[in-house]
C-alpha cells in the first residue's frame, strides 16, 4: 500500500475515497478512528492508502477532481 493523500481532515480523505471507489479503485483510510478513541486529543494525519499498482491511476483521478474544483471556484 502507498500513501496517496495525507491530511488532518477526515472528510477530505472520505471524499477522495468515494471518487476512487466510483472508478473501481479500492482504498483504505489509515488512522480513521484514532481521534475517536484517544483519551487525550490527538492530531493525527488521516492517510488514504491505495495499492501500488493503482497509485498512478488514483493520483490522476484526484488531479482531475482538483482541476474541476479549481475551475468551478474561478467562475
Amino acid at each position: 500500500m502507498k500513501i496517496l493523500l495525507k491530511t488532518f481532515y477526515l472528510y477530505e480523505v472520505q471524499i477522495a475515497q468515494t471518487k476512487l471507489e466510483s472508478r473501481g479503485i479500492p482504498s483504505y483510510i489509515r488512522n480513521e478512528f484514532v481521534n475517536h478513541v484517544a483519551v487525550m486529543p490527538v492530531a493525527e494525519n488521516y492517510m488514504l492508502m491505495v495499492n501500488e499498482a493503482d497509485f498512478e491511476s488514483a493520483a490522476e483521478i484526484l488531479r482531475e477532481v482538483n482541476d474541476e474544483r479549481e475551475e468551478e471556484e474561478s467562475d
